[in-house]
């Protein structure tokens, strides 16, 4: 799937194996808790609003990008979170 593929958004559960993906990738604890920090208030709106719409993870991978310095995660980290959250939707 594509960034523009069937889900309009990505679910609570299917971020969590996005999470676990990006375990599987190397990712430490602390820079998986940096990205899910990053999405929490997007993934737990309630109702027709629950789970990350695209355009909410636009958002949060141009923060991530705008903000990296001051993280523990890089540019190449921030582009495989792109990459594992746009397989969702």
């Amino acid at each position: 799937m594509g960034l523009f593929g069937d889900h309009e958004r990505v679910s609570r559960e299917e971020f969590k194996r996005a999470l676990w993906k990006l375990h599987d990738k190397g990712f430490s604890h602390e820079e998986v808790s940096e990205v899910e920090s990053t999405f929490r208030g997007d993934l737990y709106e309630g109702g027709a609003s629950a789970g990350i719409s695209k355009e909410e993870i636009k958002k949060g991978i141009m923060w991530l990008k705008d903000h990296h310095g001051g993280l523990s995660l890089s540019s190449e980290h921030i582009s495989k979170v792109e990459e594992v959250l746009k397989h969702y939707l």
